[in-house]
């Protein structure tokens, strides 16, 4: 992760949602999306559904058909790839199949120009019709094809038995649409990475940013300085390392499902194991001789047409000569046939002139488009283990990779990033302590469809319920929650729909009236104070600096207050459940307000009202109390302890709030109390 978040800048955004609710616009037809008989995400550019249905047989009955273009295709590489996805679909097929039909199914795939396709989209555009004759797939190319084929697997209707009658042409906005996992802190499997891009391909992502080396350990086996591999060396998960012949075998996995590897391997930061293993630094001669060799020793085992792209970092560290370190390794890695890329923030090495730039740091959303002048990827929409679920999806899904509304020559896509700093003992929770799938499914629907009009104030409160804004907004949560009972049945998948709430948001006002304004709020007495009316159960009234300074309130300094009120209506007598959460902690540094106190909401003196009546927390926890942490963590014990479910609202069951038949009044009141609390409210009634 980039260990440099609290220097990140500091963003005092102002909010006028209303005027841009009515702005924003869906890239697609929200009426073709309300008559969706199933969830497709991300949703196609044209869509028109037929009156029938295809029933399904079992896949032994199902008749391939290729022309002779898709024939020659499929005796090549790129062949193996649409070859591997029918399959794949045949197999997911075949476990949701409910019962078995005899009569044969016809699909045909072909390889042909497709008129209406704009600039650029041929490489993954394609044409899907489902009609009384069968299936027929058209795309120029075979990224196409695969693409279809991804459609067609999202297409099968529930009971698994009915294909619904649909003429589809899609195309992507950006070329490039990837997901990042930090393997070099905490190691992951083989499985496991397979897992998450059989997960990722579904959703057409197409590449794979796999970052091998931070400073725990350097996780690419090495045959020149075996040193490297030695557990003395290492801080964490000491003794696991990729061999050559595993690093091969993910990436033909991945490429059979079109998506491509993005190897980094950082220098010269982030390179704690290299002083330990040789006792001077990456950027000294010595060390840059090292690197040389060890770059080629990677790309002689790692065939250039497999990973044609070769990562080096060159972030949050400085240098002597930081430029010519920059242009010596980019040279070595362009000698090995590579393109080189490097991550581009203030606090890192200049990008070199040929390197692709990713970037990772906020600035202003309306400069983001204008100061791209390279090739760029787009990463600075929120990581995984930074935001909670409902923020990280909003932040995805309302705004613009590299603030443009498609790609071009130089803006070319978004890579979603996961970062698991912390020592992690438990690896399945990966996904479930950083919101991953939820987070990947908004970058791949904007990635995808790209947007006309920037949404980033639509982030902190949800647009107007009358605007198209938000009414798209509500079919993709619709399309979120039937994908988590699908595609990601088994899986964590922490989110929860947020649209459909509204808040009376009081103050923030000082300490010292603080006890005034409650009985007035109590009393439901707001004349004279400031009352805002936001949409959406998560409130953000200031984020950490760690996530920007986001929020209502993004000046503000602890020692305030506020208050949110909602109406809520239920039809009788009962415990609803709802997820509560005050704070969000950092899953990169550890700051976090901490456990709360035996009967307490949060360790910031949180109070819940339910029509007036005082509602305590009955939940019990085995480390009440405990866990504040002010200071960031890295490099230090505390970053060396697992971060328990306790600790991360989300994850625990949700909360039984005691409401009557008819309205009722939820008041919460949260305080300011300190800069590196994430002050917000979530109550997101299930």
């Amino acid at each position: 992760m980039k260990s440099s978040f609290f220097l990140i800048f500091v963003a005092a955004i102002f909010f006028s949602s209303m005027t841009l609710a009515q702005e924003w616009k869906s890239s697609h037809s929200l009426q073709a999306e309300e008559e969706a008989p199933v969830a497709l995400l991300p949703f196609p550019r044209v869509v028109k559904w037929g009156n029938g249905v295809l029933k399904v047989p079992p896949p032994s009955l199902w008749k391939l058909s290729v022309d002779a273009a898709c024939l020659r295709i499929m005796q090549s590489d790129d062949g193996k790839m649409i070859t591997t996805a029918y399959r794949n679909f045949l197999q997911a097929l075949c476990h949701r199949l409910s019962s078995p039909k005899d009569r044969p199914i016809a699909i045909s795939l072909a390889m042909e120009s497709i008129p209406g396709f704009p600039d650029g989209a041929e490489p993954e555009g394609y044409s899907l019709v489902i009609g009384e004759q069968g299936v027929r797939i058209r795309a120029p190319q075979p990224g196409g094809l695969f693409n279809a084929l991804q459609t067609l697997r999202q297409l099968v209707l529930p009971d698994g038995s009915e294909l619904p009658y649909c003429e589809i042409t899609d195309w992507p906005a950006f070329s490039v649409r990837g997901f990042h996992h930090d393997c070099g802190r905490n190691f992951q499997s083989i499985e496991s990475l397979k897992r998450q891009i059989d997960l990722a391909s579904q959703l057409k992502v197409n590449y794979f940013h796999w970052h091998l080396a931070d400073d725990p350990a350097w996780r690419v086996e090495c045959k020149a300085y075996p040193q490297l591999n030695e557990s003395q060396y290492r801080t964490r998960d000491v003794n696991d390392t990729y061999t050559y012949e595993q690093i091969r075998e993910l990436v033909h996995y991945a490429r059979e499902r079109h998506i491509t590897i993005i190897p980094e391997l950082d220098m010269p930061g982030h390179s704690e194991y290299f002083n330990r293993a040789f006792g001077f630094s990456m950027h000294s001669e010595r060390g840059i001789k090292i690197l040389e060799e060890l770059i080629d020793e990677f790309c002689a085992e790692i065939p250039v047409e497999l990973c044609p792209i070769f990562h080096f970092g060159a972030d949050e560290v400085s240098v002597p000569e930081a430029a010519q370190f920059v242009e010596r390794i980019s040279r070595r890695i362009q000698a090995n046939g590579r393109i080189p890329m490097q991550w581009e923030g203030p606090w890192d090495l200049p990008v070199g002139k040929l390197s692709i730039a990713q970037r990772w740091v906020q600035s202003q959303n309306s400069q983001k488009s204008e100061t791209i002048r390279s090739r760029t990827i787009d990463s600075s929409i929120g990581y995984s283990n930074l935001f909670d679920p409902a923020l990280l999806v909003r932040r995805w899904f309302f705004m613009r990779p590299c603030g443009a509304a498609s790609g071009d020559t130089l803006r070319l896509g978004a890579i979603f990033c996961t970062w698991p700093d912390i020592r992690v003992d438990d690896k399945s929770r990966i996904p479930l302590h950083n919101p991953m799938w939820p987070g990947l499914c908004a970058m791949a629907e904007r990635s995808w469809n790209g947007a006309a009009v920037e949404g980033d104030k639509l982030t902190i409160s949800l647009p107007d319920p009358t605007s198209e804004a938000s009414r798209a907004f509500a079919l993709f949560e619709k399309r979120l929650m039937m994908m988590r009972r699908s595609t990601f049945a088994g899986e964590h998948f922490p989110y929860w729909p947020e649209s459909g709430q509204m808040w009376d948001i009081i103050g923030p006002v000082p300490e010292t009236t603080a006890a005034s304004v409650r009985t007035r709020v109590l009393a439901g007495n707001y004349q004279g104070l400031q009352v805002r009316h936001i949409h959406g159960a998560s409130l953000y009234f200031r984020t950490r600096a760690a996530t920007w300074d986001l929020g209502l309130f993004p000046t503000a300094k602890p020692g305030v207050r506020v208050w949110a009120v909602a109406h809520l209506s239920v039809p009788q007598d009962g415990n609803y459940p709802f997820m509560l959460g005050f704070d969000t902690p950092a899953r990169s540094n550890r700051q976090y307000t901490g456990v709360p106190f035996p009967g307490e909401w949060s360790q910031c003196a949180t109070r819940i009202w339910v029509n007036g009546h005082a509602l305590p927390n009955a939940r019990h926890y085995e480390l009440a109390g405990r866990n504040r942490i002010s200071y960031a963590t890295w490099h230090t014990e505390d970053n060396e302890r697992p971060i328990c479910d306790e600790e991360i609202w989300w994850t625990l069951p949700a909360t039984m709030i005691p409401l009557r038949q008819g309205p009722n009044t939820l008041i919460i009141e949260q305080p300011y109390t300190d800069s590196f609390q994430s002050w917000q409210i979530s109550a997101i009634r299930l």
